[in-house]
């Protein structure tokens, strides 16, 4: 095998795995942004501000407020 062809397969199966490595991160992201949406939600019921679920969260009021409102719908 040639250095040019072994170069293209070890770049081919390089970009391969990076792909997986990108499609794995997504499902998983999925569900841990469930899993906070769950707990803003919850939060939120149980009395906290949208401000206080924001500091707590390191995401805006308003991501807050649309997370909330999104549950409602």
């Amino acid at each position: 095998m040639s250095e040019a062809t072994m170069t293209t397969t070890t770049n081919q199966t390089e970009q391969t795995n990076m792909l997986r490595l990108v499609r794995y991160a997504a499902r998983n992201a999925d569900v841990a942004t469930s899993k906070r949406d769950a707990a803003i939600r919850e939060a939120n019921r149980a009395g906290a501000s949208l401000r206080e679920i924001s500091a707590e969260s390191g995401i805006s009021h308003m991501s807050v407020k649309r997370i909330i409102e999104r549950s409602a719908e």
